[in-house]
């Protein structure tokens, strides 16, 4: 038996079609997933909602200016990567935003005990809580949305011939 001859390099990632339907299913689900876990406050909910949108918002800005610039995701944990990375800058600044809306909402004034220095004080506690989200939402859209391309849409000129092959050399 013939074995499959040897990739020279792992082809990108492919959106899972029709991309109309699965991208924005992996999205609900990527984002939505942390609703059902503060069922019972809506407050803690809605802000769930709101900074997934923001990190995958981020994050999808991250990895299309990659596919622009020819270097595809070819593993899904790079995606997982630019999810993370998205969830750790949203987290890292949600308590500064936070402060500075409710600031806002209050007519200019401070609200409270929030200042900056309390804004300090949370964001460790964000980024806590923000990570493993992240790294949840960003595994479930990357299995949900992305698949590996199959054999047969594979580009063969990326194959190296069984007589170039010399492993032991």
């Amino acid at each position: 038996m013939r074995s499959p001859p040897i990739p020279q390099r792992i082809p990108p990632l492919q959106w899972r079609g029709p991309a109309f339907i699965w991208t924005p299913f992996a999205l609900a689900l990527a984002i939505g997933w942390p609703a059902p876990v503060f069922a019972n406050e809506s407050a803690l909910q809605r802000l769930a909602l709101v900074a997934g949108a923001v990190m995958f918002a981020l994050a999808l800005m991250t990895l299309g200016a990659s596919w622009a610039i020819g270097r595809a995701p070819r593993t899904r944990r790079v995606v997982v990567l630019h999810v993370l990375c998205a969830g750790a800058l949203t987290a890292f600044a949600a308590p500064f935003v936070l402060t500075e809306l409710l600031a806002l909402v209050t007519g200019g004034e401070r609200a409270g005990n929030f200042s900056a220095s309390m804004s300090v004080a949370l964001t460790p506690l964000a980024l806590v809580l923000g990570l493993p989200m992240a790294l949840v939402s960003g595994t479930v859209f990357a299995w949900t949305a992305l698949r590996r391309p199959r054999h047969e849409q594979v580009d063969e000129r990326i194959f190296v011939a069984d007589s170039d092959v010399q492993p032991f050399r």
